[in-house]
Formats: structure tokens, C-alpha cells, sequence
């Protein structure tokens, strides 16, 4: 198998096994009345713990950038503000609606990033990128209310927290680029995960005791933690090296996708017509913003 192809089945593997992350956490909170704060606590920090392990044994230097005030201080803002933030807003939406309406929401992201620096640079988007953001507004329409203005198919709270976590993660995709350009990318996201779950540990380390935990549900955290975060994220770090950032971006289309589907199937969770019109408008202007940027590319060849 050539590397494009390879890269393309990595990516691709990637996002299903994030989408089927979301269904995984909406399991764990049914089934243990677990708060998404203590499941994005502990969370992160065995995610965190497992990142820097791997970037440790790949021979990356993970306390450099401790030595660093000014970069240790970015990483702190980072912690907070990205990586704490998209992993409690997404699992907040969870918990407030479910897996799939989390995910698709949180794919809005890209279509906020452009439109982001069409504002800051004081530049027209391009054709594509306009109808990118038409299409995504039109999506979100049709996922938030089923067509009927007058009235919500999901919760104001579910509504709320779906887009604060796709502004949180459109600040996660963009503002940590120069940290990685220095320390590179394990040590980066491994540091802000686990200072992330240390943030929350004051606050949600009491609840641990509350809960049963059973096999399925330890097979579930396993699952979470170790594939669904960790393995899932050395893989589309891998495939996004090979194929590059637009074809990436395509392709992690299956991820709303995949937590649709696995939502259908495993949690008995309904969607309608209007929830599937609405999922694919959505991930089209992801496609649509991905073929403009090839585009772009090109262009400057």
C-alpha cells in the first residue's frame, strides 16, 4: 500500500474512531450518571499522561518548553481556553442532547475559522468558502430546529454548549501553531490535556467515590481514553503528514458521520429527515472549504 493511500486509510480510521469516541462518553454518562466534568477530567489526564509518554519515547524533548516562561505561559492559556474547553463544551453537549448532534455541531469549526480571518484580514471569501458558510448556517438551521423557526427539536443548554465547543474548537485548531512549530505536536496537546485535567481536579475529584464502576463501563473508559483520544489522535497525525491538511479535512467528514450511524445503532437514538439534511449540509461545507484552500494551493504553485 502506497503512502497516500495509507495516510488516507489512517485519517480515515481516525475519524470513525472519534466519532465513535462521542458515542462512547454519551454510554458512560447514561449508564453511571457520571457528570461530563468528571468524565473530561479524567479524560484528559489519561489522555494527557498517555501523549507525552509516546512523544517521550519518540525522542521529543517534553520539558523544554516548562523552561520557557513566555511559552509555558501560552501553554497554560491554550490548557485552559482550548483543550479543557472543547473537551468539556463537547461532552456538555453530549450530556445535554447526545453524540451526534455534539459532533455535528462541532463541526462548524472550520466554517467559523474562515470566516474568522475574512473578517480580521478585511478580505471577500471566495465563492466556495461563502457557500461553505450558507450551507452551514442552513444545516444548523435545519439540525436546531427541523425546519420550524418558531420552536427548538433540541434544548437551549444543548444549543449553547454545541456551538461554544465549536468556537472552542476552531481557537484548538488555530491558536497553538506556533507552540507546535517549536516543541512539535505530541508535547503540545499531551502538556495541555493533562494541565487541563489537573484544572479540574479540585472541582470533580470528590465524585470518583459516587459512582459503580463496572467491567463494561472500565472496558468503556478504556476504550475512550487509550483509542478513542490517544490512538485516534497519533493516527490522524500520521495520515494528515502524508496526504496533507485538505484532503485530511475531507476525509475526517466520516467522523459526524460515524457518530450518527453508531448513535442509530447502539444508543437507539432517533434521526429524523431534517437531523440527516441538516448533518450533511453541515459536513459538505467542510468539503466545500477543503477544496477551496487545494485550491488555493495550487494557485500559488
Amino acid at each position: 500500500m502506497g503512502s497516500t493511500k495509507r495516510g488516507m486509510m489512517n485519517v480515515l480510521t481516525a475519524a470513525v474512531l472519534w466519532g465513535s469516541s462521542g458515542v462512547c462518553a454519551q454510554y458512560i454518562m447514561e449508564q453511571s450518571q457520571m457528570s461530563s466534568g468528571f468524565l473530561t477530567m479524567i479524560r484528559l489526564l489519561f489522555a494527557g499522561l498517555i501523549l507525552l509518554m509516546l512523544s517521550f519515547v519518540h525522542g521529543d524533548k517534553i520539558f523544554s518548553i516548562l523552561r520557557n516562561r513566555q511559552d509555558a505561559l501560552s501553554l497554560l492559556f491554550f490548557s485552559l481556553v482550548g483543550a479543557l474547553t472543547v473537551q468539556l463544551t463537547f461532552l456538555l453537549t453530549i450530556e445535554k442532547s447526545n453524540a451526534a448532534t455534539a459532533t455535528v455541531l462541532q463541526f462548524l469549526s472550520p466554517t467559523i475559522i474562515v470566516a474568522w480571518f475574512a473578517i480580521v484580514r478585511r478580505a471577500r471569501p471566495g465563492n466556495l468558502v461563502l457557500t461553505a458558510i450558507f450551507t452551514s448556517l442552513v444545516g444548523t438551521f435545519l439540525l436546531v430546529t427541523h425546519g420550524n423557526p418558531t420552536s427548538l427539536s433540541i434544548s437551549p443548554a444543548a444549543l449553547f454548549w454545541g456551538i461554544a465547543s465549536a468556537f472552542a474548537a476552531a481557537f484548538y485548531t488555530t491558536y497553538p501553531s506556533t507552540l507546535i512549530a517549536r516543541y512539535g505536536t505530541l508535547p503540545i496537546v499531551g502538556w495541555s490535556m493533562l494541565i487541563g485535567g489537573l484544572v479540574l481536579l479540585p472541582f470533580y475529584a470528590g465524585q470518583g467515590s459516587s459512582f459503580s464502576f463496572t467491567g463494561n463501563l472500565l472496558l468503556a473508559f478504556f476504550y475512550l481514553v487509550v483509542i478513542g483520544t490517544s490512538l485516534t489522535f497519533s493516527l490522524y497525525l500520521k495520515g494528515a503528514q502524508m496526504i496533507g491538511g485538505p484532503k485530511a479535512s475531507i476525509l475526517s467528514c466520516a467522523e459526524p458521520l460515524s457518530s450518527a450511524f453508531l448513535s442509530l445503532l447502539l444508543l437507539g437514538v432517533s434521526f429524523t429527515l431534517p437531523d440527516w439534511l441538516g448533518t450533511l449540509l453541515i459536513v459538505s461545507s467542510v468539503i466545500l472549504i477543503s477544496l477551496d484552500s487545494r485550491r488555493r494551493v495550487k494557485a500559488r504553485v
